[in-house]
């Protein structure tokens, strides 16, 4: 007959491998999630930002026939995502663009504009300096992001978002 004792179960190795390697694994799985969570959020950073970029080129090179109408399918068809929020603006002011008599402006340092006259030379310490008054157009785009394992708090936003200025004339 066997008696049991806690000083036998103390020295009893038994297992000891079986639960050192759940603990390692569970472990090793958490930090491969986590990694899949930031890799996931720099993919589709990376979708958006291409279509962004690809949406300014096509207006860049048709810049004196931009159909503005179609530029957030054009986003949105890049990204391979219908969801992505798209917004357009004109020398900073939303649906103000047009190509028929168009107004021009001088980008200022903070991104904000002011109005001159269309090829004018930007002066004052605030535009940016030697540059041309044109007519700009910024293409912005946001997309929600839903992390699997973190915190949404941890990625510093759960949305990404994306954004454009191209000078048009």
């Amino acid at each position: 007959m066997h008696i049991f004792s806690f000083s036998t179960l103390r020295r009893d190795e038994d297992g000891v491998a079986t639960v050192e390697f759940a603990l390692w694994v569970t472990g090793f799985f958490m930090i491969v999630m986590v990694a899949l969570d930031f890799g996931m959020f720099f993919i589709e950073r990376g979708k958006v930002n291409e279509a962004v970029a690809a949406s300014a080129v096509a207006s860049f090179e048709e810049a004196d026939n931009v159909n503005f109408g179609v530029l957030p399918a054009y986003v949105r068809s890049i990204a391979d995502n219908q969801s992505i929020a798209v917004a357009t603006s004109c020398n900073g002011v939303a649906g103000s663009c047009t190509n028929l008599n168009r107004t021009c402006a001088c980008l200022k340092t903070d991104g904000s504009y002011v109005a001159a006259a269309c090829g004018n030379i930007c002066t004052g310490p605030e535009v940016t300096g030697g540059s041309t008054a044109g007519y700009y157009l910024t293409i912005e785009a946001t997309q929600g992001f839903n992390p699997v394992v973190l915190p949404a708090g941890m990625l510093a936003d759960t949305s990404v978002t994306q954004q454009a200025t191209v000078r048009l004339q």
